[in-house]
């Protein structure tokens, strides 16, 4: 007997795919060419623990800690004591976004996420996609409305780009995704 999806695993699919996307959209932004983006909306770079040559940016948010590498981003409660007690991370490599329940921020290439439940994952997802929202709509005033769209022109144009959704029905999905309310992101080409 097959058992019916739920919603938030197809959100959890349908924003892993973004996810994807938005990984290749944060390395444009880092070679702007009024500066790197990510730094100038706040987030410190060091040196990635787990992958060779590679940056970490980093920020704290929302009670956690936000990390973004080349190939892994997470969130991380900095304080569990607040009852919150599950992180999220995003490995490119998986396509999947999973809980994190380890003690500090994920070590790229060494450490996974627990599958838990989609319900789990979707709700500890939520802070990440708070400072993703926050994110993008800075980018579009800080970064200008051309920026984003070249950018996914650039991903359009790789021989193996797999882009999700143009970036401004990108921004649509992620902020209808925070209210729970995400449709199919095909559902945004052609609305009701």
């Amino acid at each position: 007997m097959l058992m019916a999806r739920t919603p938030q695993s197809i959100w959890l699919s349908d924003a892993a795919r973004g996810l994807g996307q938005q990984m290749v959209f944060w390395g444009h932004d880092v070679r702007h060419g009024g500066g790197n983006g990510l730094m100038r909306h706040g987030l410190a770079r060091t040196k990635s623990p787990g992958l060779a040559g590679t940056s970490c940016y980093s920020i704290e948010w929302e009670d956690g800690l936000i990390e973004l590498h080349g190939a892994v981003v997470s969130w991380t409660p900095l304080a569990r004591t607040s009852g919150v007690v599950d992180g999220v991370i995003f490995c490119r490599e998986s396509g999947r976004i999973d809980l994190w329940q380890g003690e500090g921020p994920p070590i790229p290439g060494r450490e996974h996420g627990e599958t838990g439940s989609a319900e789990q994952r979707w709700l500890a997802f939520h802070p990440f996609l708070h400072w993703l929202v926050n994110y993008e709509q800075w980018v579009l005033m800080q970064l200008g409305p051309d920026w984003r769209p070249a950018c996914w022109r650039a991903i359009k144009r790789l021989p193996k780009g797999k882009p999700w959704l143009p970036p401004e029905l990108a921004l649509k999905w992620w902020q209808l995704a925070l209210d729970d309310t995400p449709p199919r992101p095909k559902e945004l080409f052609n609305p009701p």
